[in-house]
């Protein structure tokens, strides 16, 4: 910056970062604020791409208005060392912005993450538009109804709108039952369901495969339930094709105006944000709030970069302590997963195994995590417990990767206890083989989380289970519900006459210590005794 000279390519990054599978624009802030340098394919849309915009401060390229504040104070946070997050429009567009404290050559400094959430371009720009009706269905495409509602917004600023994200669930098994083009004609009378339902004013468009947008007014949330509740009681009919009857439903995101924004886009963008919250909650129907919208950013990252992490080996074990009360010694280890990100920091395992989850990538990090903690358990000379997700068990080369980390680690078997979570208990003849083979090999299974989901005194007969972990909300409960510390008392002989250990989690004070003890709970794990730490 002294001599005034910049290297400024809009399509690269500093090579100190590997950004470049993460999604947005990324600018590079020193310790005052001034923009070093930038990348990222839209770029242009919050800074003019040329040499004036480098050696400028960010008060300059994103001035702060009553209202619309935040990204300073947030630098101001990132260089005290912590990551921050906040919203800040430039121009006219929501953008949501993500600082995180780096080091470089030159010190400290502050990576900015910014995603446009909107932008400016006229919907009538977009060659889309050009098609205005859906051939399949015969209604109007979605960008006609994105132009009748910006219309509609513009006429009458001062009424109330919703816009709907709707899919309809069901219809594979009609195509699959029925072949594409009676199919077709059953989506027909669907569609026609949800086109009677709409009032003057009112319209359907739709987006793609079995999903629609509708634009529909707004008079309270109340009065929007209801409407959905109408659509579902003509959804409740069977479909009739020929002799057959099928059942379709309905799940609905919704965005009202002005409220959740003020544009179609806006609003589209987050009644979609509202619609995937159903498929996770298992409601119909669901608001856009903020919070949903922060969820989803803060996530968005993740896919790209997960497979990175799994590559370039940036996951690490830390181990926790299981200790025998009666002698204070240290039994065993649990191994917990943590990403050591290379410029976000450390991150928790919830932030990341949902969204590994649903790549179908959780076998492989299983396995990674099998082989590490069989290898690090051998070096530290303790037994080692391993989380083992449901899609690993049932995976075809379970077994043998199994038998291949204890080969190769020289872990006896019985040093190594797979912790299956209560989840895998919903698919009992998807793992129970797999689970007996386990236990012929003389591993150990323990059944996480118990007491709480899917767990079932059943299954402590069904499933070849040699401990039993107490979830945490049982110690937790038993400092303000002695009900809760009779339950734990009671369990005990039961536990004891099955030949199993009772393991209490999330122990972390003298009195959860102390009464667990007192009721014969000796195996414990908690950051009373000690906090996970990495195996170096």
């Amino acid at each position: 910056m002294a001599n005034g000279t910049w290297n400024w390519d809009p399509h690269s990054f500093l090579d100190d970062f590997p950004v470049e599978d993460t999604p947005g624009i990324k600018l590079l802030l020193n310790g005052a604020g001034v923009l070093v340098a930038g990348s990222g394919e839209s770029i242009d849309k919050i800074l003019n791409t040329d040499q004036h915009s480098l050696g400028e401060y960010i008060d300059t390229l994103f001035p702060e208005t009553a209202g619309n504040r935040g990204l300073r104070e947030a630098h101001s946070k990132a260089m005290g060392g912590d990551l921050q997050n906040c919203r800040q429009r430039v121009g006219g567009m929501d953008v949501a912005w993500e600082l995180i404290p780096v080091d470089t050559k030159r010190g400290q400094e502050v990576l900015a993450l910014a995603i446009v959430l909107t932008d400016n371009q006229p919907l009538e720009d977009n060659p889309h538009e050009l098609q205005k009706m859906d051939p399949t269905t015969g209604i109007p495409t979605r960008w006609v109804v994105m132009a009748q509602a910006e219309e509609a917004f513009n006429r009458n600023p001062n009424t109330q709108w919703a816009v709907f994200r709707l899919k309809i669930e069901g219809f594979r098994r009609i195509n699959q039952a029925l072949g594409q083009d009676l199919g077709d004609h059953a989506f027909h009378q669907a569609v026609g369901r949800i086109v009677r339902s709409l009032a003057e004013d009112e319209c359907v468009g739709r987006v793609a495969g079995n999903e629609f947008i509708l634009l529909i007014q707004h008079e309270s949330d109340d009065h929007t339930v209801e409407r959905i509740k109408a659509i579902n009681l003509l959804f409740d009919e069977p479909l009739k094709v020929g002799l057959l009857q099928f059942m379709l439903r309905i799940n609905v995101g919704i965005a009202r105006s002005p409220q959740d924004g003020s544009t179609a886009k806006d609003l589209e963008r987050r009644a979609t944000i509202a619609l995937e919250r159903t498929r996770h909650s298992g409601l119909n129907h669901a608001f856009f709030s903020l919070a949903l919208e922060d969820h989803v950013l803060a996530h968005s990252w993740v896919p790209a970069e997960a497979q990175r992490a799994l590559r370039k080996s940036e996951f690490q074990l830390y181990y926790q302590p299981v200790v025998d009360t009666r002698t204070g010694e240290t039994v065993s280890m649990e191994a917990l997963i943590r990403w050591q990100h290379p410029w976000r920091g450390l991150i928790l395992p919830g932030h990341f195994i949902p969204v590994i989850e649903e790549m179908q990538l959780i076998v492989n990090l299983d396995l990674w995590v099998l082989e590490r903690a069989c290898h690090e358990a051998m070096s530290m000379g303790k037994p080692v417990a391993v989380n083992i997700t449901a899609n690993t068990i049932t995976a075809p080369d379970f077994l043998k990767r199994l038998d291949r980390a204890l080969t190769k680690s020289k872990l006896p078997p019985s040093w190594l206890t797979l912790e299956i979570t209560e989840r895998v208990f919903s698919s009992p003849k998807l793992v129970l083989e797999p689970l007996k083979a386990v236990h012929e090999r003389e591993v150990q299974i323990a059944a996480d989380d118990f007491g709480v989901g899917y767990s079932s005194l059943s299954y402590l007969w069904q499933y070849p289970l040699d401990k039993l972990k107490l979830d945490g909300s049982f110690v937790r409960a038993a400092v303000l519900d002695q009900r809760a510390q009779d339950l734990v008392t009671g369990l005990v002989p039961l536990i004891d006459t099955l030949g199993m250990t009772l393991i209490a989690e999330c122990v972390e004070t003298e009195e959860d210590r102390a009464w667990l003890h007192e009721a014969g709970v000796f195996f414990q794990q908690g950051y009373y005794f000690a906090h996970p730490a990495p195996f170096s």
